[in-house]
């Protein structure tokens, strides 16, 4: 029978010791709840300070409660952002870059699809603002240059 008891009284002492780091945890996390609630609250702090400094749009924080993570399917979808100028994105790219690209490339780098790169860089062949050279490798047109810059190409008064 006594070893009945010892075994019941080691049980009791690890349900003590487990309690004991349980309330050591709660209190750590009680700690660091009440400095990410100070620092939520320095942070509106200041949003309110530069409300008048910045635009609404720009916040990106709202005093309003989250928004659920459910949507239901009779909401409309949300609205994009403004569009691209993907002739002015494409002319910049190609003239930036000072040699000629393929049309993969440049999707890449104005991070957009292949597909309706190539249909831009299509249209602007068309109206001459893009020439496309061996290999499928496109380069700035004349008038592309001339837009860019806003002068005739070598109009730098007979210098070069």
């Amino acid at each position: 029978m006594p070893e009945l008891f010892e075994k019941a009284r080691a049980y009791l002492d690890a349900l003590e010791t487990e309690r004991q780091a349980a309330l050591a945890l709660s209190r750590e996390k009680a700690e660091e709840a009440k400095q990410l609630q100070a620092r939520l609250d320095g942070f509106q702090e200041a949003v309110k300070m530069l409300r008048g400094h910045i635009p609404e749009g720009n916040l990106g924080v709202s005093d309003d409660p989250p928004a659920p993570a459910v949507k239901e399917a009779t909401e409309p979808a949300p609205k994009r952002g403004t569009r691209r100028n993907i002739r002015e994105l494409i002319e910049r790219e190609l003239s930036f870059s000072g040699q000629p690209m393929t049309a993969r490339q440049i999707a890449k780098a104005i991070e957009y699809t292949l597909e309706r790169t190539e249909m831009a860089l299509s249209r602007m062949e068309k109206h001459g603002q893009v020439l496309r050279g061996e290999g499928d490798r496109w380069a700035a047109g004349m008038t592309a240059i001339t837009h860019i810059n806003g002068r005739a190409p070598g109009a730098a008064g007979g210098r070069f």
